[in-house]
């Protein structure tokens, strides 16, 4: 019976996950949220070059 126990004992320990520190959480935030930013700055660099032609066209012409 003892050794019943024991083993229910051991199974049910190492069923159990442990919960990822503060640490963890936040290295893990931190990595998505970089990604992220890296993400959106590449989506939005091709925008700013054609942005910048456009207003190259909208700027007032002096004729002197």
């Amino acid at each position: 019976m003892r050794n019943l126990l024991g083993l229910l004992a051991f199974f049910a320990l190492c069923a159990c996950e442990s919960e990822p520190t503060f640490d963890d959480r936040y290295e893990a935030a931190q990595e998505q949220i970089t990604d992220k930013a890296e993400e959106l700055d590449r989506d939005l660099e091709p925008a700013s070059a054609a942005d910048t032609e456009v207003e190259k066209d909208r700027s007032p012409r002096t004729n002197l």
